[in-house]
């Protein structure tokens, strides 16, 4: 297979599942139905490309040079000051708005060769981004005469040396590509964006469909759009090279930490699940309190409590955690997945990693996000929330809640293959009240005490004592 040449876009997970962009001077194709997203990605790829180093012009025929103007402007993608510096050059295609539009004759995209032509030669671009074939083909010419003249567009672009993005109306989110009949054999890379209704939600998704003479990853991923454009979550499993080897650090718990054999592995994801009551939440504010009272940087997300009534509650408990937080080595952050999605989670966690640079991470709870997305929506955040902690070697700590542990264990089974350790805790009804427990139900690369330790939540927290003898794993 002959190397291809590639230029980064710029756009955050795009480059992942594309391994490395897209193909220098040929064809990439975005399609999808309106609403996906196609035109804001070919303009955030373009001025990407602009910023480094790739002169590009954008033709756009949907919308006016002020409406572009206007929406990158509300995404902060600085097409302005490119447009203004000369590196991209706006070529406004919109047909007038007054009066009828006549048709005769066949259509014929010379024209429009001849208009990129003049363009590339005056300001020396090497990029074009046309939004959208759909527009530009509108009406419909027959079948045979639009493959000819959309093949002619693409090979001309290509003998000028451009790298060119186009986008295309979709009938549907599956099946055909395009509302043209115009299919990917013209061109080289083929990017799928879907809008789709999922239960009560919307979920966005990209997927590589097609890409010549390129490896590239398979499947449809997810992505949202932000207020820089769109963000593509590769779901990739790589560790960072840093990982550490044998360090451990104490989980805030004096007897949890015996359990361990000496604390929490560095880097690792630890999964505590119990039923509601059980102290989950309590040993999530010991885990971030203990970090951040060793000089480490936490971030805490709450998803079942607001801000003030989390605070109020560990202080409570004599966990305070303000001063924690005015030292600046704690964030805690609460909101309600209900009003966001897990895709925008998932950016939320990924700015906060690269702002806040945090060691060590806690979610409370992922059964909130669980419970307010599909099936497949929440497989896909717990994929990408876990390739996001692993990409920067962070250690984290997650809630789930279940039923009982002896009686509802209704956990979907790809969970347990996420974390490092899994930590059970539970309690049954006695005459007396509630008897807690906590087990160390598994952790990889270590020895642990597999024994259930009775457990009480107390003025500071929760105590851990054993029930009988202990037995190493």
């Amino acid at each position: 297979m002959s190397t291809i040449q590639k230029l980064p876009t710029g756009v955050p997970g795009l480059d992942v599942i594309s391994y490395g962009g897209i193909p220098k001077g040929r064809a990439t194709l975005i399609a999808g139905r309106s609403g996906a997203g196609k035109s804001i990605l070919s303009l955030q790829i373009a001025c990407n490309l602009a910023r480094s180093g790739v002169k590009t012009i954008i033709a756009s025929i949907e919308e006016s040079a002020e409406d572009l103007l206007s929406t990158a402007d509300t995404l902060d993608f600085g097409l302005a000051d490119l447009v203004k510096e000369g590196k991209i050059v706006l070529a406004d295609l919109t047909r007038p708005m007054e009066g009828p539009t006549h048709v005769s004759g066949d259509f014929d995209v010379e024209g429009l060769i001849h208009l990129v032509t003049d363009l590339v030669k005056k300001s020396g671009a090497t990029g074009v981004v046309l939004d959208s074939v759909t527009a530009l083909f509108s009406p419909k010419p027959t079948d045979a005469h639009l493959r000819s003249q959309f093949f002619r567009l693409v090979a001309a672009f290509r003998q000028l040396g451009l790298t060119s993005v186009l986008t295309a109306e979709a009938p549907g989110d599956y099946g055909q590509l395009t509302t043209l009949g115009v299919e990917d054999f013209v061109c080289d890379t083929v990017l799928i964006l879907r809008n789709l209704v999922d239960g009560e939600r919307r979920r966005r998704s990209i997927e590589v469909h097609k890409y010549r003479r390129s490896p590239h990853y398979k499947g449809e991923y997810p992505c949202t759009m932000t207020m820089q454009g769109l963000t593509v979550f590769p779901l990739d499993a790589r560790q960072s090279a840093e990982l550490s080897e044998d360090e451990r650090f104490p989980s805030g718990v004096k007897g949890l930490d015996e359990m361990t054999h000496g604390g929490w592995l560095r880097d690792s994801i630890v999964l505590v699940r119990g039923p509601s009551g059980s102290g989950k939440t309590t040993l999530a504010g010991m885990y971030a309190r203990a970090g951040a009272t060793r000089g480490e940087r936490v971030i805490y997300y709450g998803f079942e409590e607001t801000k003030p009534i989390l605070l109020r509650n560990f202080a409570k408990v004599g966990l305070s955690l303000k001063e924690l937080e005015a030292s600046g080595n704690l964030r805690v952050e609460c909101r309600y997945p209900e009003a966001t999605s897990p895709e925008d989670l998932l950016v939320a966690l990924r700015t906060g990693l690269a702002n806040f640079k945090p060691s060590l991470i806690v979610v409370d709870s992922i059964s909130s996000i669980e419970h307010s997305t599909s099936e497949r929506g929440f497989r896909q955040f717990m994929v990408g929330l876990s390739s996001l902690i692993r990409e920067h070697s962070r250690s984290a700590l997650l809630t789930q809640t279940i039923g009982t542990f002896t009686r509802d264990d209704a956990a979907a089974p790809y969970l347990s293959t996420i974390p490092d350790a899994i930590l059970v805790m539970d309690y049954a009804r006695k005459p007396e009240g509630l008897e807690r427990t906590m087990t160390v139900l598994k952790m990889r690369g270590s020895q642990h005490d597999t024994a259930e330790h009775r457990m009480n939540i107390v003025p500071g927290g929760l105590q851990v004592e054993r029930l009988g003898k202990s037995t190493p794993a």
